[in-house]
């Protein structure tokens, strides 16, 4: 069996999905009822680093709120057949259709070099397209997603990187000849949330997430908090393109204004990650043969966002903080063997 099978052992990991009631709800009616259009870039030089998930381009489209899931069809659709299993048939939970048109890029920490780097993460271009339904309201969330794309030269990722660093005076990326070969995509992930604390100025939720693919097979389980003037619903979470279930779970009124802040704890634990191990169905790639890293399965996430939205547009500026993602011994640099970025959203609904 191929090294790239056996480097890691699959653990059985199972998100807990407690159950709490909440304690207070406010009786707002819902104003979303058009599309809503958000345009994300991820990166981590706000963090002075360049190394793992670098950078990250996102186009969001979310259909208008709905009553039922057949509803939920404000853009082109044809995953409801997938989701209706997931998303129970409750009355009280109104529905949404997601598609979000992302490109995703790592690149190990020496990038001035075109030598094959073995022992750190591989050169990783992707384009992906996902697309989620979700049921939601102020007290409980259900999502289901799937992910397709393409791993490789066709992402044209180092186009990207190299457009962005002339930009913003960035090194020259020079390895990208080492990427890992040309690979689609698949993913399946399945997402629940449930508020367990809610008052006039702050909010709690439990979440939990399996994930099913070639691009990642996870489980991961976090706490949600929200602060301040806040919309109903459950915090947006800037994940990088298959980590987590894309939406946009909120409940905004008609003229209002809200100024909030995020914190999200998670913890996840990793069967495969494509990031990580590299190509899983070319058989011929070097990196995925011979590299030398030790990926850890269990990793955390700290997550902190500040958002400003209107029932028209809103802006979203987050950081996604990560534990060691790698064991740092024998790691090309060891300086920095975390995955962290920022993130910058803008949005507007039509």
């Amino acid at each position: 069996m191929p090294r790239r099978l056996t480097r890691r052992h699959a653990h059985h990991c199972a998100p807990f999905f407690l159950l709490f009631p909440a304690l207070t709800f406010g009786d707002q009616l819902a104003s979303d009822d058009g599309l809503l259009f958000q345009l994300e870039l991820a990166n981590d030089v706000i963090l002075s680093s360049d190394n793992q998930f670098t950078n990250g381009i996102g186009i969001h489209l979310h259909s208008p709120l709905a009553d039922s899931l057949d509803e939920a069809a404000g853009t082109p659709a044809f995953g409801g057949i997938l989701a209706s299993p997931f998303l129970p048939e409750n009355p009280d939970l109104r529905h949404r259709e997601t598609w979000v048109f992302g490109q995703a890029i790592q690149t190990p920490d020496d990038i001035e070099t075109s030598d094959l780097i073995l022992n750190d993460v591989p050169y990783v271009g992707a384009l992906t397209w996902s697309n989620s339904y979700y049921g939601y309201n102020n007290r409980e969330f259900y999502g289901f997603q799937w992910l397709f794309g393409w791993v490789g030269t066709d992402s044209h990722a180092d186009a990207t990187q190299k457009a962005v660093h002339t930009i913003i005076g960035g090194d020259n990326p020079r390895g990208w000849s080492n990427q890992l070969d040309s690979e689609p995509l698949l993913n399946l992930q399945y997402s629940v949330r449930r508020k367990f604390f809610d008052s006039d100025w702050f909010d709690a939720s439990v979440s939990g997430d399996l994930a099913l693919g070639n691009w990642a097979t996870f489980a991961q389980t976090g706490l949600e908090f929200r602060f301040g003037d806040r919309p109903q619903g459950f915090a947006y979470i800037p994940d990088p393109p298959g980590q987590g279930v894309d939406s946009d779970a909120t409940i905004r009124t008609e003229g209002a204004t809200y100024l909030y802040g995020t914190l999200i704890v998670r913890g996840t634990g990793t069967a495969y990650n494509m990031m990580y191990d590299g190509n899983l169905i070319r058989d011929d790639n070097e990196w995925t043969e011979q590299n030398t890293i030790d990926p850890k399965t269990w990793t955390g996430h700290t997550i902190i966002g500040v958002h400003y939205t209107t029932s028209t547009w809103g802006a979203h500026l987050t950081l996604w903080l990560s534990t060691e993602t790698i064991e740092e011994e024998g790691l090309a640099n060891s300086e920095d063997p975390r995955n962290s970025f920022g993130s910058l959203m803008v949005e507007y609904q039509f």
